[in-house]
């Protein structure tokens, strides 16, 4: 795991509980089976915004780009 990338990991974990989280909130529904149902989207929104947030940071400069052909020289 690159140093670089454990906050934001750190950050899609967060925010994938506190999306969830909120989703049971609004649903109203606390079974467990509406916490799997809504953990299943709340996992893939949180990788969804892990994705665009390193795509984004790597676009700004903030995070290193992943550039093979700079190691082979």
């Amino acid at each position: 795991m690159s140093r670089p990338l454990i906050p934001l990991k750190a950050g899609a974990v967060t925010f994938t509980a506190l999306w969830t989280a909120w989703m049971m909130w609004w649903s109203g529904s606390y079974s467990s089976v509406s916490l799997v149902i809504l953990t299943l989207p709340g996992t893939l929104v949180g990788y969804l915004w892990y994705r665009a947030m390193r795509w984004q940071f790597e676009r700004m400069g903030m995070l290193p780009r992943n550039d093979d052909s700079s190691e082979a020289s």
